[in-house]
């Protein structure tokens, strides 16, 4: 009796990994960029934001995922009352490192930013601007799906298309703000791109898993 126990809880293990390997882990190589949290925070001065994951570096929108993956942490800033002539220095502990620099003005727009190769663990972060501090906090709450999950929404949907038949892309799996319309909100992206430039793509509500939009 033991070892029939045995045997069929080594079968439910293996079927639980095989199952991992049919998703984003079995793809993890061809995985160009994967941004898995979005934060936002605002002071008396200012509002912020920022994402933070890892990317392929050099980065390169190609079809081809580099070997060489970089962590980032990316914050922008929007002045509340903008002056082109200020400039803005920054302090940040993440991971129990301080960093210290400055902005970089967006050449276009009223805002700020920079970018520091280390990954934020954690749905918080607060960065001092000038001497005012911004607290920021995640945008996920417990009801969104995973990345992994998205991907896997992505793939059902996608795997009869070209680019994902053919097996040659590199995968961008992000949490990004709404881009279909102004009524806000934040939705996971995942795309493959193929090395001709050619694109597929699907917008996934991370609550109630609706795909709400489609490139194909």
């Amino acid at each position: 009796m033991k070892k029939f126990c045995f045997f069929v809880l080594s079968v439910v293990i293996m079927s639980m990994l095989v199952g991992c390997d049919n998703g984003l882990t079995k793809h993890q190589k061809l995985v160009s960029e994967y941004r898995d949290d979005y934060l936002v925070g605002s002071s008396e001065s200012f509002c912020a934001e920022a994402v933070t994951g890892y990317r392929e570096n050099p980065f390169s929108i190609d079809g081809i995922s580099s070997e060489n993956k970089t962590d980032f942490f990316l914050l922008t800033l929007t002045p509340k009352s903008y002056d082109p002539t200020r400039e803005y220095g920054y302090s940040v502990n993440i991971a129990g490192k301080t960093y210290e620099g400055s902005f970089n003005k967006h050449p276009f727009e009223n805002t700020y930013s920079f970018e520091l190769n280390v990954r934020l663990s954690g749905g918080t972060v607060a960065v001092t601007v000038d001497g005012e501090e911004i607290s920021l906090t995640s945008i996920k709450t417990e009801q969104f799906i995973t990345p992994e999950k998205a991907f896997e929404i992505a793939v059902d949907r996608l795997d009869s298309t070209a680019i994902v038949k053919g097996g040659k892309y590199e995968i961008y799996v992000r949490l990004i703000e709404n881009p279909i319309n102004a009524s806000g909100g934040f939705f996971w992206y995942v795309a493959f791109v193929d090395e001709s430039g050619e694109t597929v793509a699907v917008l996934i509500q991370p609550e109630t898993l609706e795909i709400v939009a489609v490139r194909e």
